[in-house]
This record gives structure tokens, C-alpha cells and sequence, in this order.
């Protein structure tokens, strides 16, 4: 009887392998199937996420010891306000409600963020966009030069706007997240200028290159107040039409150049002038 018994034992035991075995090809399957995730994952997204979290730790854009402002707000989760700026389209007059009102004071009460003060912390600011949008910036998408006033982000309109449209196009939108996440860690002013290239329009919507020089300017504005919780008492919008061009208007490279938002992160000095 205990010689069965042994011969029985011995035999299931041959077959223990079988236990290794199993195992091996569940981690080989589990493997194989991360690795098809990330190469089918969302490139928008990752490319957010990566450009989030280079903008959280790279300390070069900021003087050592400054505060640097958390963005999972603006950049994770599906909170209220991310869900309005995803659901509604901005018209081109846009109607603030109460209600709206009321949750930008509370998107106020953010950590106090550092202000940028002179040349030099202007042009580590101005490093660190060129940085996070060198694809965006090859691409003729967008540019950045230093002034008086401060840091100058010009949004060229093939890269955020359809022609004649004030809605911002996903790509547009998607550009805008990455510019975000280094706006949102400075307390400087910011002025968003709308402009046009000469050609008249005049459509219902937009009956001369003001409105839609405004229009577009106010859904940048928009767009940074409600998805990034940006202060709305630093943050101005302005239309200049064709008045203030960039380059001429006679060519056709002259009047692409000229079709831009462009976002101004102002020095301290320059933003004295603006009004109480």
C-alpha cells in the first residue's frame, strides 16, 4: 500500500514544471500586452503628461528655493471646471454667468506663485517655453522673443484657429496645455492680444477684424481661467485688428504672420501700467 501510494506521489510530482511553466507564459502575456499599450497609448496625452511633469521639476526656468505650483489641477482628473472648457463652445460674445464668476475666486486661492522680475529671469522663462514647445516651435506653430514688457508667446492661427473662427482647435487647445503648465507657476501679469492680417471681414459673427481679434483673445483667456484655475485679476485680454502688424501685409507670408494671438508674461514695471 505505501509503495502505490509513493509511485502516485512521485508522478504528480513530475509534473510540477507545469506550475513554472504556466507562470512563465502568464508573465510573457502580461509583457507583451504592456507593451502594446504604451506603443497604441494617446501620443496628446502622454506628450502632456511628460511636458507636465518636465515643467514641475526642471529648475532652470526658476531662481533656486522659489515655489513651484502643483498642476494636477489643470492637467488630471476630470474635475468641474475641465469638464465646462471640454463641454461648452465659446461663442463670440461671451456672457459670464454669477455662477462662473464664483468658481474663477475660488480657482484664485491658489499657493502664492514667484514674480519674474528682469532680463534674466525672463530669458530662463523664455528657455523653458522653447524647451516644451521645440516641436511647436520647428513647426512654425509658435515663437517667443523678449521685449521691454517682458516674454512674448506668439500663437501663430494655422496652430489654434481655423480661418475666421474664434474656436480653438484641439491641436490648439493641446498647445495651449503645454504653455499652461509654466504659466501657471508664475505671478506675473499676462496679457492675451488678438490680432488680423488686413483682408476685411465681415460676417454676422464678426463684422470687422476687431470682433475677431477680441473674440480669439478672450477664448485664449478663457480657456486659461477655467481649465488652469489662472487668477483672473492677472490675466487681460485685447483686439488690435490689423493695426499692429508684424510683418507686412503686402505678402502672403507677411499676412500669416500677422494672423496671431500672442501671450505676453509681463515685467513688474510694465504691468504697473495696467489699471487698478
Amino acid at each position: 500500500m505505501s509503495r502505490k501510494k509513493e509511485k502516485h506521489e512521485e508522478e504528480g510530482g513530475s509534473e510540477r514544471w507545469l506550475v513554472s511553466y504556466a507562470d512563465f507564459i502568464t508573465l510573457l502575456f502580461a509583457f507583451f500586452t504592456t507593451l502594446y499599450a504604451i506603443s497604441t497609448v494617446d501620443a496628446q496625452k502622454m506628450g502632456k503628461m511628460v511636458t507636465s511633469m518636465r515643467a514641475s521639476f526642471d529648475s532652470t526656468v526658476f531662481e533656486p528655493g522659489s515655489r513651484q505650483l502643483s498642476i494636477s489641477k489643470g492637467s488630471g482628473g476630470t474635475n468641474a471646471s475641465e469638464s465646462i472648457i471640454q463641454n461648452r463652445q465659446i461663442p463670440n460674445s461671451i456672457k459670464i454667468s454669477d455662477k462662473t464668476i464664483k468658481e474663477w475666486k475660488g480657482m484664485a486661492g491658489s499657493p502664492q506663485k514667484q514674480v519674474l522680475s528682469g532680463t534674466n529671469a525672463m530669458a530662463r522663462l523664455q528657455k523653458g517655453m522653447d524647451t516644451l514647445l521645440k516641436s511647436d516651435v520647428m513647426k512654425g506653430k509658435v515663437q517667443t522673443r523678449l521685449e521691454t514688457r517682458g516674454l512674448v508667446i506668439s500663437l501663430g492661427e494655422n496652430g489654434v484657429f481655423d480661418s475666421g473662427s474664434d474656436q480653438i482647435k484641439p491641436e490648439g487647445k493641446a498647445l495651449l496645455d503645454t504653455i499652461a503648465t509654466s504659466l501657471v507657476t508664475v505671478g506675473n501679469y499676462v496679457r492675451i492680444e488678438g490680432h488680423t492680417d488686413n483682408v476685411p471681414i465681415s460676417t454676422a459673427q464678426f463684422p470687422s477684424n476687431w470682433e475677431l481679434s477680441t473674440a480669439r483673445a478672450t477664448a485664449v483667456v478663457y480657456q486659461l481661467i477655467v481649465k488652469f484655475g489662472m487668477k483672473p485679476d492677472l490675466i487681460s485680454a485685447a483686439g488690435y485688428a490689423e493695426y499692429r502688424p508684424a510683418a507686412s501685409n503686402d505678402t502672403v507670408e507677411g499676412r500669416a504672420r500677422n494672423r496671431r494671438v500672442d501671450i505676453i508674461v509681463l515685467n513688474p514695471a510694465a504691468a504697473a501700467a495696467e489699471p487698478n
